[in-house]
């Protein structure tokens, strides 16, 4: 994978998170007009036609590692691109954006451990201090700072969807340290070709019963970005700062989702910004320093 300085780790990281946090409120906001197996779909096949076709990766000088290494390849590409992001958009279906957002700050926690068990990376307690605040940083902007908020969420079978996907990213993003070492764009472009095909079946069985993408101004606008941004540029970052980081760091700036999403809603739909959003900005930076001081050997 390619080298980069922890600085620029950290800059993709955030970067990732924002594209991110766009991508779920896309999802949400054309629900009706992007059925999910479909938008899944398309999503990987353009972002894969991209790769090809733009950047042309160095497939042909890659082929004997992505050969050897294919059934790792396989279940890290089913993983984080063929079930994630699908989880994720028809969880949206489902739930709100308030219970997705409290739903993914297990994901910092999970990779952790998970990284823990199956790497063997030692974990330490400032990481723990930095994942209690920026969870409590998370909580108080997805509350708004109103604990009947909490109180009273109901839980649907969106939520269920959403655990699962979060228990499957983190997975993912634990696997990645054993990827091959391959040109980062021939990496992605296979990661991006096995969801493909993964979704294939999927996407037709959607479309046979009825389920269509509606092709007017406003999704094809959320389709361009979610390929562009949460998938191409997102996931080339993400997989980058793993590399560089480690899971279990990289992992913390999960938290940063919904302070993301705070800030793009105020952004471009005009929504008010208010004091729980410092509090929580505040929290969740706090955590994110205090998470990041971790050794560097720890994650090598």
């Amino acid at each position: 994978m390619n080298q980069i300085s922890e600085r620029t780790a950290i800059i993709f990281l955030l970067c990732t998170m924002t594209f991110w946090a766009g991508n779920a409120v896309t999802g949400r906001m054309f629900y009706e007009e992007l059925p999910p197996f479909q938008l899944a779909f398309w999503r990987w096949v353009l972002a894969g036609a991209i790769v090809f076709i733009l950047l042309r990766p160095p497939l042909r000088r890659d082929w004997q590692v992505i050969w050897a290494h294919k059934w790792t390849l396989l279940i890290i590409g089913t993983l984080g691109i063929g079930m994630y992001n699908t989880l994720q958009y028809w969880a949206l279906h489902y739930t709100t954006a308030t219970n997705v957002g409290l739903i993914q700050t297990i994901m910092p926690l999970l990779i952790t451990m998970m990284d823990w068990m199956i790497n063997r990376s030692r974990v330490y307690k400032i990481q723990f201090v930095g994942m209690a605040l920026s969870t409590l940083g998370v909580v108080v902007v997805i509350s708004r700072g109103d604990l009947d908020i909490l109180l009273n969420l109901s839980l649907n079978i969106g939520d269920v969807l959403m655990v699962i996907a979060v228990l499957v990213y983190g997975l993912f993003s634990v696997l990645l340290k054993r990827a091959p070492k391959l040109n980062q764009w021939s990496l992605l472009f296979v990661l991006f070709m096995i969801g493909a095909v993964e979704l294939l079946p999927l996407q037709y069985y959607e479309y046979a019963s009825g389920a269509r993408f509606d092709f007017s101004t406003g999704p094809i606008i959320g389709m361009i970005y979610i390929v562009i941004g949460p998938a191409l540029l997102a996931y080339y970052f993400f997989t980058t700062a793993v590399g560089r980081l480690g899971a279990n760091r990289a992992g913390l700036f999960f938290y940063w989702l919904p302070i993301a999403a705070a800030g793009l809603a105020a952004w471009l739909l005009d929504e008010r910004l208010a004091i729980y959003h410092l509090i929580g900005f505040i929290l969740v930076v706090i955590g994110l320093r205090l998470g990041l001081r971790v050794p560097q050997t720890a994650n090598q």
